[in-house]
């Protein structure tokens, strides 16, 4: 095909393309990562923005199995609630910013909406049982986004999530969801609240039983993934994400925690 004929077939992909619904869109893969996510187990998650900024998401303590990573340097740290598997800020060096999704009482959610360097921010208030919270508390989901790219974290989400809650959460390319039932929603209701957030890139399971958590009620990822065709397992605790790409579903990425 010569250069010309070459030129002209772009030039319609992309008039089609800009003739689809936003959410349809084909769009090509960043050349490079425009962020990174490392997992240390159970919500726990540092996110790194391409140009260096870096959050890390619900702190583990060291009593659970896990072995939290050492002099860990953050700009900020979020926290879904004031479970203590969830709020270990010993764990970090320095002064981080500390963005807290309750109320100090508990009884309420803070609004966040801030920016972390070139990370932006903010927070969607849900439960962390069926019952409003009558057992469990209240819960945030905490939506980064950096290089185009949105990051859902839902922290220990107990229930699926109504119509307002999803317009709050918006579109969404990477979605963190708990997938261990016990004090979380279990595969089930995962898959449903992953179908109603229809993340556009990848879906990346936590809150699961491992060979070292000590936290029994735990059922492990199995279920989640059973008969899933799109499921890619790492063998290690980090995942670049490196853009949209147009895809008929998002894909699941199991990380290790080590």
């Amino acid at each position: 095909m010569s250069r010309i004929w070459r030129r002209l077939v772009a030039c319609l992909l992309l008039a089609v393309a800009l003739l689809l619904p936003a959410g349809s869109r084909p769009v090509q893969a960043a050349s490079r990562p425009v962020a990174y996510l490392t997992w240390y187990g159970q919500s726990c998650f540092l996110l790194e923005s391409a140009s260096g900024a870096r959050i890390l998401m619900d702190p583990i303590p060291t009593n659970i199995g896990y072995l939290p990573p050492a002099d860990l340097h953050v700009d900020a740290v979020t926290i879904s609630h004031e479970h203590p598997d969830h709020t270990n800020l010993a764990l970090l060096q320095g002064k981080p910013r500390v963005l807290r999704g309750l109320t100090a009482d508990k009884k309420g959610w803070m609004k966040i909406d801030e920016r972390v360097k070139d990370i932006s921010v903010r927070s969607v208030g849900v439960y962390h049982d069926s019952k409003r919270g009558a057992d469990a508390g209240l819960n945030t989901v905490f939506i980064f986004e950096t290089g185009g790219v949105r990051i859902a974290h839902l922290g220990d989400l107990g229930h699926p999530l109504t119509d307002q809650q999803i317009s709050a959460i918006g579109s969404v390319d990477v979605v963190l969801v708990p997938v261990g039932g016990a004090t979380t929603i279990d595969a089930q209701e995962a898959t449903h609240v992953v179908d109603q957030i229809r993340p556009r890139l990848i879906v990346i399971p936590m809150h699961f039983k491992t060979d070292v958590v000590t936290i029994k009620e735990l059922a492990p990822v199995d279920a989640f993934v059973a008969g899933r065709t799109n499921v890619r397992r790492e063998k290690s605790n980090h995942v670049a994400v490196t853009g949209l790409r147009y895809k008929p579903s998002a894909e699941v990425v199991v990380l290790d925690y080590k």
